[in-house]
């Protein structure tokens, strides 16, 4: 089945729909092609798309993409992004990327990545990577894990360290933070240029 096949099987407003999301989840830059086309069914299937139409829709603005990746700097903001990680992992501090659904979900199991040595965590969610890659700033949650027997007091002071850890590494990477410095805000990443190359 070619693209006209798919646009002559679909009414034009949910392939407009199908294009339009596909293309935001390429833009993210984490999900391989047949976990998005897998993402627009799941949205689009009571409109009549199937995984065979949404793969066809997925392919050429794949393509695409990995086209405009060869005019990309060598190193994107993105880049950076992952080295300031890579480094607060390097500090036990669980660094997650892309990390669930939203802000809940992502409190809620980063516990499940932490090791016995991890004192605290930063990750952003899927609502925060879409946000950044549509041209907005990247939102970044973080915590410090309390220990047994430790007042919660001590837990603030971990997370309001692991804040100031966090704005560190992304100033050594070379990206903007701002931050009020109060442990209950998020860290802003802004502005951001999303160039997120597309998993190999």
């Amino acid at each position: 089945m070619d693209q006209d096949t798919v646009q002559s099987t679909l009414a034009d407003e949910v392939l407009r729909d199908a294009e339009e999301r596909a293309r935001e989840l390429i833009r993210c830059g984490f999900q391989e092609p047949d976990e998005i086309a897998e993402s627009l069914v799941e949205v689009l299937d009571d409109q009549g798309l199937t995984m065979e139409e949404a793969e066809r829709i997925v392919a050429p603005l794949w393509r695409a993409r990995l086209e405009e990746q060869a005019s990309w700097p060598e190193t994107t903001d993105v880049d950076r992004l992952e080295a300031a990680f890579d480094a607060l992992e390097e500090l036990d501090i669980v660094a997650a990327m892309d990390f669930t659904c939203c802000a809940s979900c992502g409190y809620t199991e980063i516990g499940g990545e932490a090791e016995e040595d991890s004192r605290g965590f930063v990750f952003f969610h899927q609502q925060d990577t879409e946000r950044a890659a549509d041209g907005g700033a990247l939102m970044l949650r973080y915590g410090g894990f309390q220990m047994d027997g430790e007042s919660t007091e001590a837990a603030v002071r971990r997370t309001a360290e692991v804040g100031h850890a966090v704005v560190a590494a992304l100033t050594a990477a070379g990206l903007p933070a701002e931050w009020d410095g109060a442990p209950e805000t998020a860290i802003a990443v802004t502005p951001i240029t999303w160039l997120n190359r597309l998993p190999e």
